[in-house]
């Protein structure tokens, strides 16, 4: 039922900020929401502007990182890339791992994360030989990728460069694909793959919340290279 309400409340929002939902109501609403869009947008420039001038210092792992990711909220078809680019890579020898958060996987309760002493390792959903967490466990993305790559490491954490490291020590991995990782800067030297749908390339040409960029357009410079899907 929470999921239902959520996906509810999702919709209702999408017709207000695509204007098909009109009245004094939702006018007001989209108002507010252009305020906050304003917030966030500078929230986003000075991230990444820290970032830039390495006033938040990213972090490099010493071997080849390709990440995947967009510009807007939102399917783009990024899980059918990431599988494309993993299977290519790991046919020409390279040893893979792919890196993902999680999405819609089983959080792991707060008390069990106070309980345990040790840290907390990332979820091996597949150590490139056979599965070893379902969909509940891993996220449906996730345990979609490890079902069709049975030679490549999947791997679940919020954290992508615990993740990387632990892919790294424990499996041997010289290549990382970073599932959903454009807006994750906290790992530098990288190759950023942009995917932008087509049907809505920039989300109604806002930030969130009044549209569905997750940052400016203009930000699409740091990508390598742009597939319109």
């Amino acid at each position: 039922m929470p999921n239902q309400s959520h996906e509810r409340l999702e919709q209702r929002l999408l017709k207000v900020i695509s204007k098909q939902t009109r009245g004094k109501g939702a006018a007001c609403l989209r108002g507010f929401l252009k305020v906050l869009s304003w917030i966030f947008g500078i929230v986003v420039q000075i991230r990444l502007f820290l970032y830039k001038h390495r006033i938040i210092r990213a972090n490099t792992l010493g071997c080849q990182v390709i990440s995947v990711g967009n510009v807007t909220v939102g399917g783009t078809g990024k899980t059918p890339i990431v599988e494309t680019f993993a299977r290519s890579l790991q046919q020409k020898g390279r040893k893979v791992a792919i890196l993902s958060r999680g999405y819609k996987s089983r959080k792991t309760p707060l008390w069990e994360k106070i309980l345990k002493k040790e840290k907390q390792l990332p979820r091996v959903v597949s150590d490139g030989k056979r599965l070893l967490l379902n969909s509940d466990l891993a996220g449906d993305e996730p345990y979609m990728l490890a079902s069709n790559l049975p030679n490549v490491v999947v791997l679940v954490d919020k954290d992508r460069v615990k993740s990387g490291k632990y892919a790294i020590r424990k499996f041997g991995c010289d290549t990382l694909v970073l599932d959903d990782g454009f807006q994750y800067l906290k790992l530098q030297q990288r190759f950023d793959i942009v995917l932008v749908d087509y049907t809505n390339p920039f989300g109604y040409n806002r930030v969130l919340p009044r549209g569905l960029l997750r940052e400016p357009k203009r930000n699409l410079k740091r990508a390598g290279f742009i597939f319109i899907t």
